[in-house]
């Protein structure tokens, strides 16, 4: 994991589109224009022998920056106690889901450094949801020192626990006020925190997943790689059905008999294949799935190593009941930041 917190801040206003990807040339906001208000009283922190339940506990601060068309675009960022905001009725995030989200981890090392993964990729993935929904786009670089602001304040709600870590969540989300789609023209992007231990209640052990053919979450050339609301919430009676019927922790999702992704992962099937070969293979980037950062790590990782044939293709889910009938099947796994990597049973 490479340590984000020697990277120095960019100082210049205003971005090129072709490089960053903005819809028009926009000003981005700036770390170096980052303000801190103080919390008056902190919260406890757990004690070393707390269970932490995946997103229960909230740090003291979090990140936000305001998005206002009419007022220059984005406006400083500000670090300030962790609270509520409201939210008009007619809201567009309420009525339309114009919001997007991210996951990234800080952790502490063995030797007490604090380090965030990759976080860079997730802002760089952030800003691919923004150009889908509409809302400007920001410096990731910018955005990067300003999380790393916030870590730096918050690093003590680091758990010192093996496998624990401190989730951070950026989200985005429209602050217009109307009925009917239009252009965003105010917004709001903030980083909550959350200590926390295993995503699965159950702890770190093997996941079951419940495979449904008769529904389809995502399709080619659509927007089952973007990380937004609208790809998530309609997937929660499948996961109710799998958990009552068979007691199954996720889904496994397929587009005709294809193999996709897992709800909080991208799947990794580890093979002897037809030809012989001990093969890791996981789904393509064609739409469908998220394009997962563990996912980008552990293909980089394995293709290093050269142990073994690493293969990014589509492959149905009959060939992993028959490599498994046949005694071919090693493992296979989940990844995701959440979840890390995680054991399928």
């Amino acid at each position: 994991m490479p340590n984000l917190f020697g990277r120095t801040a960019r100082t210049s206003g205003l971005l090129q589109t072709p490089r960053f990807g903005f819809t028009t040339m926009e000003k981005t906001f700036l770390a170096d224009d980052l303000q801190i208000i103080e919390r008056k009283e902190l919260k406890p922190k757990p004690g070393p022998d707390h269970l932490y339940a995946f997103g229960a506990l909230q740090t003291d601060y979090m990140l936000e920056v305001d998005f206002d068309l009419r007022n220059g675009g984005w406006q400083p960022p500000v670090i300030k106690p962790n609270a509520g905001f409201k939210l008009d009725p007619s809201n567009a995030t309420l009525h339309y889901a114009i919001e997007c989200f991210e996951g990234s981890k800080a952790y502490r090392t063995v030797d007490d450094k604090v380090i965030m993964f990759r976080a860079d990729e997730n802002f760089k993935r952030m800003n691919q949801s923004h150009l889908q929904l509409g809302i400007p786009t920001f410096d990731r670089f910018q955005m990067l020192e300003c999380c790393r602001r916030l870590v730096e304040v918050e690093k003590d709600w680091i758990p010192n626990k093996p496998l624990h870590s401190l989730y951070l969540r950026p989200t985005s989300i429209c602050m217009d006020n109307r009925l009917g789609l239009s252009r965003v023209t105010k917004a709001k992007t903030f980083i909550i925190m959350s200590p926390v231990g295993p995503y699965y209640p159950r702890g770190f052990v093997p996941v079951k997943l419940f495979c449904d053919t008769n529904v389809i979450r995502a399709w080619p050339k659509g927007f089952g790689d973007k990380k937004v609301g609208g790809n998530y919430a309609p997937t929660l009676k499948t996961q109710r059905d799998g958990l009552e019927k068979h007691g199954c922790d996720q889904v496994l999702w397929l587009l005709h008999d294809y193999v996709l992704e897992v709800g909080t992962m991208n799947l990794f099937v580890f093979w002897k294949n037809e030809d012989g070969e001990d093969e890791l293979i996981t789904p393509p980037l064609d739409g469908t799935i998220l394009p997962g950062i563990t996912r980008m790590s552990l293909i980089e990782l394995m293709k290093e190593l050269k142990e073994f044939k690493v293969s990014v293709r589509k492959f149905k889910v009959q060939e992993m009941i028959k490599a498994t009938e046949e005694g071919r099947m090693y493992e296979a796994f989940g990844a995701g930041t959440a979840a890390i990597v995680c054991p399928v049973q």
